[in-house]
């Protein structure tokens, strides 16, 4: 079934903004910490 390469560049872009997506709430989250971390 998925022997033919990965062509579709529309996939490429739905895979990326769905990281994104996911990313979003991760990243105010992660550089607080981050900064929290850092001071410590």
């Amino acid at each position: 079934m998925m022997s033919q390469p990965f062509k579709d560049p529309f996939n490429i872009f739905y895979l990326i903004g769905f990281i994104l997506v996911l990313l979003i709430p991760i990243l105010p989250a992660s550089l607080s910490w981050l900064t929290v971390t850092g001071l410590i």
